[in-house]
């Protein structure tokens, strides 16, 4: 007698297991592994192992097919039925798949391996386990001696892959050890979304121009680096994520390696290189001093040639590198020697404050003339956000082009989230509000936010005391206080920012104080873990978001925000008017006017038909266009353009094709009555034709 197969339990609704799970704060967490193996009598066996790190459950079946379709069309009927059949087990138990490992025997590899075209259904599933479950899916070989130990063999690579014992489907960051490489989406293994889903976000000009050039890419053979200091945490890592996941699908050699981190030289490039530059500092302790340049040269080069130097295959090997802040610029002259042949592009990432950099015997002026003089003028391309004020002295103007920061429509940060996962992120949420004696999201208040690194440019007492003065004038208006919308601080923390948890301190001592202790209560305060998904929710689910920076970079969470059809209220620093048009998609205040930001947040929230003016414009296909410029596709063109324009393999004549004539952008308001102009070109108008 056949042994029975073992299924998935589904509680029925209404049953006390089901509404006992129910009352669970958070569903619990659970990893899938999926073991298939295709029989050749076109049925397909298949089993799921369930694993929440100390006990296994297992459903087996056999999937049995129409043998008059297609073996594609066989493969996605069967994955029809595997992704049902997991969900209904996980909505009846209030289990939240984390993440899922997708695998096959060696008999069925070799089948897909003879079909290529059976590669794209597998993927396929994958992408809607990202897209319709909000799991993190995987792609693996499978051994065992049978499908249930594949499976469960499955379940737990992944839950190692993960960091379960916090909520929220965390991958670890993968790292090789013998080079530094960032090892994307645990080297390819992770498999969330395809080409397809690209092109479908993607206006058609950018989409042509993007598939025209990375063919070049690869008809030329060019291989990219990009190089900076961490592998998580900040803009930089963001965009870099994203950036190799769509080099990767187009076939473009393109790889991104980080330093190996050290605290102390972290501290140097935080307080003494970042906030220097910003000028959110005075403070002479802040002024770079020999032994701080001796540190931060010798780290560099250390990284240089235990990783990335002479033999190692990369700086040796690459034919265009783009070092994405100044933490590891002190390898440019190194690679100089090693590889003269490659092109070198500094990319300026953050506020430098060029008009204090100009003056001589500043903190600002001996740091820049340091790192300009001795390393960042050996670059062939200064690439700067399009702000006037941003492009230090001494950098030519024919070595200036333009070019915003980005963030990704498809990943966690960004994607669509259906009502369930808002409301689980909302809890995860409160879970780590309440572990840092915050309080939680109410699930049925409003609440105001943002979302920024716990920085001193960020603003954040500003936000604090735009609140307050809000929360009076509400009062003034007669709502009570239930009525109120809460504020949410919240953001990720980054491995080379030392100033996080001092100025989390200082939150929290401010909200001490007698003004704000009335309105403490509904204030969350929360440094969150790495979980795209968990911002991502945070923010959709917000009534507006705030940007109240004093010094800013770009600053994409504007953005983001902006995606969201939530209006953004916003000082006037940086990149961030660039992403707002003022009283259409966001309001735009002078820096420092907590009065003006309280007015503007007033009105949004006690005039519904102005807050859906700015709501209804947003979601306008006009505006979809415009914010493309700031997503990867985008990017990764300007990225591919430069790459194809600079390098000199594959190049005829071998003569890198100069800049054409440079042009004078509008100055930016510095909030000091100034402009500063620039001669300065963005990068899409040479590929767009408007050069």
């Amino acid at each position: 007698m056949a042994q029975a197969r073992r299924k998935f339990s589904i509680l029925e609704a209404g049953s006390p297991r089901y509404v006992l799970a129910r009352k669970k704060a958070i569903g619990k967490s659970i990893y899938l592994g999926v073991a298939v193996s295709y029989t050749d009598e076109g049925k397909f066996d298949w089993a799921c192992s369930s694993y929440d790190g100390s006990e296994f459950s297992i459903h087996e079946d056999t999937f049995c097919t129409s043998t008059t379709v297609t073996r594609v069309d066989q493969l996605k009927q069967l994955f029809d039925t595997i992704i049902r059949t997991v969900g209904d087990y996980a909505s009846s138990h209030n289990f939240r798949i984390q993440a899922v490992c997708v695998g096959c025997d060696e008999k069925t590899a070799s089948v897909v391996a003879d079909h290529p075209d059976l590669k794209d259904p597998i993927r396929e599933m994958c992408t809607r386990f990202w897209f319709d479950l909000d799991a993190t899916p995987c792609i693996y070989k499978l051994r065992g001696l049978s499908l249930n130990e594949e499976a469960a063999s499955a379940a737990r690579k992944v839950y190692d892959w993960f960091t379960p014992q916090f909520p929220g489907s965390i991958p670890r960051i993968a790292v090789d050890p013998e080079t530094n490489e960032v090892l994307v989406d645990m080297d390819a293994h992770c498999h969330m979304v395809d080409l397809k889903h690209f092109e479908e976000t993607t206006d058609k000009p950018t989409w042509d121009k993007l598939l025209e050039l990375s063919e070049e890419c690869k008809r030329r053979k060019l291989k990219i680096l990009f190089f900076n200091s961490t592998p998580q945490g900040g803009g930089v890592a963001l965009m870099r994520h994203a950036t190799i996941r769509l080099m990767r699908l187009l076939g473009v050699d393109c790889r991104w390696f980080v330093a190996k981190p050290n605290p102390d030289v972290f501290v140097i490039t935080k307080r003494k290189f970042h906030n220097v530059f910003q000028g959110v500092t005075a403070d002479e302790q802040y002024r770079l001093l020999k032994e701080d340049k001796d540190l931060w040269i010798e780290w560099c080069e250390q990284n240089f040639d235990n990783y990335w130097g002479e033999g190692k295959g990369v700086i040796d090997t690459a034919d265009v590198i783009i070092m994405d802040d100044p933490q590891v610029s002190a390898i440019i002259p190194r690679i100089r020697k090693l590889n003269p042949a490659a092109r070198i592009i500094y990319r300026s990432h953050i506020e430098i404050r060029s008009d204090l950099a100009s003056v001589a015997g500043s903190m600002q002026h001996d740091l820049w003339d340091f790192l300009w003089s001795g390393f960042i003028s050996k670059t062939d391309l200064f690439i700067s956000h399009p702000v006037a004020g941003f492009i230090p002295p001494r950098v030519p103007h024919a070595k200036v082009a333009l070019m915003p920061a980005a963030t990704d429509e498809l990943d966690g940060l960004n994607k669509k989230m259906s009502a369930a996962d808002l409301e689980y992120y909302r809890r995860v949420f409160n879970r780590c509000a309440e572990d840092q004696g915050s309080p939680g999201i109410s699930a049925d208040r409003p609440y105001v936010i943002q979302i920024a690194r716990f920085d001193p440019a960020k603003g954040i007492p500003d936000v604090i005391q735009s609140y307050r003065i809000f929360r009076e004038q509400l009062t003034a208006k007669g709502l009570e206080n239930d009525q109120h919308p809460q504020l949410v601080i919240c953001g990720h923390g980054s491995i080379d920012d030392p100033d996080g948890t001092v100025i989390y301190d200082q939150v929290i001592e401010m909200l001490a104080q007698p003004e704000y202790v009335p309105y403490a209560k509904d204030i969350c305060v929360t440094r969150l873990p790495a979980s795209d998904q968990l911002l991502c929710a945070i923010l959709r689910s917000s009534f507006c978001a705030l940007q109240l920076s004093h010094r800013e970079g770009f600053e994409i969470k504007v953005t983001e925000s902006l995606a969201k059809y939530k209006p953004v209220i916003a000082f006037r620093s940086g990149g961030i008017p660039l992403q707002i048009e003022d009283g259409k998609t966001g309001i735009l205040v002078e820096r420092g006017n907590t009065q003006g930001v309280a007015d503007a947040l007033t009105r949004l929230y006690t005039d519904n038909d102005y807050y859906q003016e700015f709501v209804n414009e947003l979601r306008t296909k006009e505006q979809d266009s415009k914010r493309q410029q700031f997503f990867t596709p985008f990017q990764s063109v300007n990225w591919l353009y430069l790459a194809t324009e600079l390098a000199y393999k594959g190049n005829d004549a071998a003569i890198v094709k100069a800049q054409p004539q440079a042009e004078d952008i509008e100055g930016t308001y510095m909030g000091n009555g100034q402009t500063r102009n620039w001669n300065a070109k963005y990068v899409r108008k040479f590929w767009q034709g408007t050069a």
